[in-house]
């Protein structure tokens, strides 16, 4: 291939030829790529693909892909890119002379080390390669670990491991911003084995804790199946390490009872995302080898603890199955070894072997019945009371055998009945397991049987309230009524000893459900009593996590039991947090919910703040005219989606606050920050708004942030809008799927990259270009866009035949593609006098005209033609030769136009709807423009102004019949004067017309493409003024550079 490229105007031809270049270049080949580099540096799309070397790259290895990371440092000077994409420190930490010999003449802002270290900046490896040269030492594993640690907290942070491990799936909290590497998550697992032998437990249980628990929901699918083989090597050592994690012994007052069924009651599961991830089997295999292992030492040896981690994790594996007898003599012959402090977890691990496979010798029941009375003492009075642990596993075991249980009933009753009143929850538990109450039900003792449960329950109605679920189970519907003196005076107990959870009000709630429709009298006074005790319960500060609202909704399925949960609310809590806990479900109770917010939104409201006077509030009418503020509402998707997750009131108008000031352009990052922080709700709104609304991200998001789209970033539900330019805050392997999931996409800079495949949600794009590759880069797109609702494309350089044959190219492919979806079309170019481009102008303009037609109620266009007599060869040509492109606009800029002096005829503008104009000084010939506005045939409804506000003191054009918006943008460098801003307010004010009035600052910017153009655009940004200080008049401000009148 020649040493010199084809000229870049075709961007199939051009990225073929760069292709074709980079699979083999060669060192003769050096100035060819500097060239290719200086093109394509602007495009971080194109670039991505150079980028990715960087990844294939070995230091010290001088192959070929070890020269082409040498050739493009030579030329790619933006190290702080580089930075960013962790590239830098890669090469920085090479140990290859030849590479970091390049960084010698660049530099790298200082600033950008001021953050937090990352895996990606600490020598793990290096420790690990020192590690081969020398032994391990108690110091190495020390200081391995202090790295570790700062991998996986490097903001010094810390978590608790027991809550962790209680609760640790889809756990948002626990998901990193940026994923493990698979080489960190390596060096930590070969950091583990080598310093497992240092015998530090400590520091092992905290790596087995980190790798289980921390590291798979931060790798990519791909990372984790490669590191198979390092996982399947810590399975012995898991069972060794996760087992210091034992469920405490726990000892309780009087009121164990309260939260029994919200407790722990096995060994957390180290295995799980090895399961999840590499499968049972292999796991199964590589545990056998574990116990095959365990079982060939000697008794005193084992280590039993690790014996039952292992029989939990593989309960359900079919060697279990086939080998529960050999088990079970081992859990027994573990027995006297067991600390009576993990008697706790040895009962929890045999109770789930019972549950799931009962008994299998006789003598394992009868050896465990005098385990229990003799070393737990759980038939005694007074010991072991509090366990509550060994209590479910006697009813385990005494379901395991009804036989047994039935012959011993009434002793096994006055067990229970010895203890303290609450221990009834136990009996009856063990009465409701299905062995046992079927055995009650055909027993030829049956009666005598149920009249034991009767007698505990006559004691009081506490103790009757305990087993109401046992009595539901065994009595008739019909018999229910008659339940009710026995146990209603339980709701309401004094009783310190009676505990009220969950489960107390539930089991009475279901009986209500049950018997209101055919006895109502009776079940109303049950019902109100019962919610008056729940509020209370609720309403006490030592109880207040017992019961929660959710217990309730259940059973709540009319207007009149709704109003008296929310009277009860009034009357005891002071708190107006809960009653909107209670207001925001019945939104989903249909006509019923309807009703309920209508009678007493105002009351809840009250609650918090005095009511807000109608006419106080009228002013924000306003908001719902989008031709007013700008701003379009559609809630529609956030509201399907919000109600398909979270049905409740405050979300919808949490979702709309949070998506307006999102939003607004004034708002600052900080201030959305703040917003997602305050819950998971506000978060989830932000996220939704960045989903569904065009978000600018320079204005939103500082430049020095990457962005992702990983659960806790703002796009975590998607990007729905990005600049192209702001593609490069995506790390390069990211970009492109970033790039086709858009739905709307703006390109305000030359745009190198070959679309290649369906963008599938893109509905709106906005295109300002100047030069050819872009044009023919934009061609190719329209291949690939087929549900384009909004395009905006404008065409700033000089035209020739070849670009106006691309655009009209790109508008033909468009209209083609997309006729069913476009709506709305903005076409915008300079004026040229070629006969050759004006018959292609007016091609393009037929198309459009011609679709409208098609479509009249469905499309709008507009049409912008460019007065700019800054060409480098020709001037502007004679209006009055291109009449067919004047008439035609509907939109009309005038840039740099002293050279058309005296052409601006109203005549020939008949359709002109709104106007830009550059001011660069106030002269005879603005005078010109004034009277051409001025023209009573000039129907103008927008008015846009750029200029410094010292050229800008002619305010007569502010004086147009029938003009609706105004928008001035003023260059300053500095911030706007407030008393400018005022005069303009006050000029506007004088129009009754104008509804809508926009100020910002604005420059200038351009970008130098080498060997392509030179091209400007205007960057605007909204003025931070204090609004407080204007003199709005009839204006209101909605935001500091927005302000509307109604």
């Amino acid at each position: 291939m020649n040493s010199q490229l084809p000229p870049p105007n075709d961007i199939i031809i051009y990225s073929e030829a760069v292709n074709e270049f980079i699979g083999k270049i060669t060192q003769n080949e050096r100035e060819s790529f500097s060239t290719i580099v200086n093109i394509v540096k602007h495009d971080y799309m194109f670039l991505s693909k150079f980028f990715k070397w960087f990844d294939e790259y070995q230091p010290n290895c001088h192959n070929e892909q070890h020269y082409k990371t040498v050739i493009l440092l030579n030329y790619y000077y933006d190290m702080k890119t580089l930075y960013r994409k962790s590239i830098y420190h890669k090469l920085l930490e090479s140990k290859d002379p030849t590479i970091i010999a390049l960084f010698r003449n660049t530099t790298l802002n200082s600033s950008l080390y001021k953050q937090n270290l990352n895996e990606c900046s600490l020598p793990l490896s290096l420790l690990l390669d020192a590690s081969e040269y020398a032994n391990i030492t108690y110091n190495w594993y020390i200081m391995a670990f202090t790295f570790i640690n700062q991998i996986y907290f490097p903001d010094g942070s810390s978590v608790n491991r027991q809550e962790i491990e209680r609760n640790f799936i889809n756990r948002g909290d626990l998901i990193r911003k940026e994923k493990f590497s698979l080489q960190t998550i390596r060096e930590v697992i070969q950091v583990f084995l080598k310093g497992v032998f240092m015998d530090i437990s400590e520091i092992s249980v905290m790596l087995v804790f980190y790798l289980c628990f921390l590291t798979f929901q931060n790798l990519t699918k791909e990372d984790i199946f490669e590191l198979k083989d390092d996982y399947i090597r810590l399975i012995p050592f898991i069972y060794q390490y996760s087992a210091s994690s034992r469920l405490s012994y726990y000892s309780m007052d009087n009121l164990f009872i309260y939260g029994y069924d919200k407790r722990e009651r096995s060994q957390p599961n180290y295995l799980h995302y090895l399961i999840h991830y590499y499968g049972i089997e292999i796991i199964e295999k590589e545990s056998l080898n574990f116990y095959w292992s365990w079982k060939s030492k000697p008794k005193k040896q084992r280590n039993n603890i690790t014996l039952f981690t292992f029989a939990e994790y593989m309960i359900e594996s079919s060697f279990i199955k086939d080998h529960l007898q050999e088990l079970y003599d081992y859990f027994w012959d573990a027995t006297p070894f067991i600390d009576t402090k993990y008697y706790v977890y040895f009962l929890s691990v045999w109770g789930l072997y019972i549950e799931r496979y009962g008994i299998v010798q006789p003598k394992h029941f009868n050896n465990l019945i005098v385990f229990l009375s003799d070393s737990c003492k759980i038939v005694n009075k007074e010991h072991n009371s509090q366990n509550l642990t060994l209590y479910e596993f006697y009813t385990t075991l005494l379901a395991s055998n009804p036989e047994y249980t039935i012959s011993n009933f009434k002793d096994i009753v006055t067990i229970f009945t010895n203890k303290p009143r609450n221990f009834i929850v136990y009996l009856n538990q063990l009465i409701l397991k299905p062995s046992i109450i079927h055995s009650i039900k055909t027993n030829k003792n049956s009666a005598k049987l149920y009249d034991y449960i009767k007698r505990v329950g006559s004691r009081s109605p506490e103790d009757y309230c305990y087993l109401l679920e046992f009595f539901m189970a065994y009595e008739k519907v019909s018999e229910y009524t008659k339940m009710i003196p026995k146990f209603i005076g339980a709701i309401n107990s004094n009783k310190k000893w009676l505990v009220r959870d969950e489960s107390f009000f539930d089991t009475i709630l279901r009986f209500y459900s049950i018997i209101k429709r055919k006895n109502p009298k009776e079940a109303k006074q049950l019902f109100e009593k019962t919610i008056r005790s729940f509020i209370k319960t609720l309403e006490s500060d030592n109880k207040s996590s017992m019961v929660k609202f959710d217990v309730i909704y259940p059973y709540l399925s009319d207007i009149k039991e709704i109003n008296y949960l929310l009277k009860q609310t009034k009357e005891l809590l002071n708190d107006s947090d809960q009653f909107v806990e209670i207001f925001k479900h019945f939104i989903d109770l249909d006509q019923i919910g309807q009703n309920f917010i209508q009678e007493n939104l105002d009351s809840m409201i009250d609650m918090e703040v005095k009511s807000t006077n109608k006419n106080d509030i009228l002013v924000l009418e306003y908001l719902n005219d989008s031709t007013l503020t700008g701003f379009t509402f559609n809630h529609n998707k956030i509201e399907q989606n919000l109600n398909n997750q979270t049905p409740h009131i405050q979300n919808l108008i949490i979702q709309k606050f949070v998506g307006y000031i999102t939003r607004d352009k004034s708002t600052k990052p900080s201030d959305i920050l703040s917003l997602s922080l305050v819950s998971k709700l506000f978060f989830k709104s932000v996220c939704l708004t960045f989903q569904h609304y065009k978000i600018q991200l320079n204005q939103r998001i500082p430049d020095k942030y990457q962005l992702s789209r990983r659960k806790w970033s703002f796009m975590s539900f998607g990007c729905y809008h990005i600049n192209y330019k702001d593609l490069e805050r995506f790390h390069y392997q990211d970009v492109e799927d970033i790039f086709y999931q858009l739905s709307s996409l703006t390109i305000h800079k030359p745009m190198i990259y070959l679309v290649n495949r369906e963008m599938s949600n893109l509905t709106h794009l906005d295109i300002e270009t100047a030069n050819d590759m872009s044009l023919s880069c934009i061609l190719q797109m329209m291949n690939h866009c087929f549900k384009l609702q909004s395009v905006k494309f404008s065409f700033f350089f000089e035209l020739n035949s070849n670009r106006i044959s691309q655009i009209d190219a790109i508008f033909q492919k468009l209209i083609l593609n997309n006729s069913s979806t476009l709506a709305k079309l903005y076409f915008g170019y300079p004026a040229t006098y070629i006969s050759e481009c004006i018959e292609s102008i007016e091609s393009i303009i037929g198309h459009i005209i011609n679709h409208q037609i098609s479509y009249p109620t469905t499309f709008k266009y507009q049409i912008a033609l460019t007065l700019n007599d800054d060409y480098v060869r020709d001037n502007l040509p004679n209006l009055d030769r291109i009449v067919s492109l004047t008439s035609s606009c509907t939109h009309l800029i005038l840039e740099n136009y002293n050279k058309i002096k005296y052409q601006l005829k109203p005549n020939l503008f008949l359709n002109l709807q709104s106007i830009f104009i550059q001011v660069i000084f106030v002269g005879k010939f603005y005078r010109e423009v004034i009277d051409f506005i001025m023209s009573p045939e000039i129907k103008l409804e927008s008015l846009t102004i750029f200029g410094h506000h010292d050229n800008l003191r002619e305010m007569e054009l502010i004086k147009k019949s029938n003009l609706k918006k105004v928008n001035f943008i003023i260059y300053e460098q500095e911030q706007v004067p407030e008393k400018y801003i005022d005069s303009i307010l006050s000029d506007v004010n004088q129009n009754q017309s104008i509804k809508s009035l926009k100020v910002f600052k604005g420059f200038r910017d351009s970008i130098n493409i080498p060997t392509l153009c030179y091209y400007p655009y205007i960057d605007k940004i909204p003025c931070t003024t204090d609004v407080h200080q204007l003199n709005l008049g009839e204006f209101h401000s909605i935001n500091t550079n927005h302000f509307i009148k109604y």
